[in-house]
């Protein structure tokens, strides 16, 4: 009896996973070797349009180092000063520069509407 309701279960896992596999095809796609910090941080500002920096290290479960790196390489140079991915843009937050807002730029929002479709 319950192997027959695993059976009954599984294409809606397979329909699951088939489905997060294309989204991170997507991800792929636009850079094959994202790491998976960084699709967190991208996709914690995709679901809170001007988050505090300061709050994404609680929210995606990483350091504060790891959070702002992966900000600067999400923006527009990374902190080497290369060219960054252009997915999202810092702004000036209620305290000042020190915890800035983080906003998808139009690349960004681009992508995060690629992720979304059905």
């Amino acid at each position: 009896m319950e192997l027959a309701i695993e059976r009954r279960k599984t294409p809606k896992r397979v329909s699951a996973l088939r489905t997060l596999s294309d989204r991170i095809e997507v991800l792929r796609e636009f850079r094959a070797d994202m790491p998976i910090h960084m699709v967190s941080v991208f996709l914690a500002v995709a679901m809170r349009p001007g988050v505090l920096q300061c709050d994404l290290p609680e929210l995606v479960g990483i350091s504060q180092s790891s959070v702002s790196r992966n900000v600067y390489a999400l923006g527009k140079h990374d902190r080497h000063g290369k060219p960054g991915l252009g997915l999202v843009e810092q702004r000036c937050g209620p305290t000042g520069a020190r915890s800035p807002e983080i906003h998808l730029t139009k690349a960004g929002r681009q992508l995060a509407k690629r992720l979304m479709v059905f």
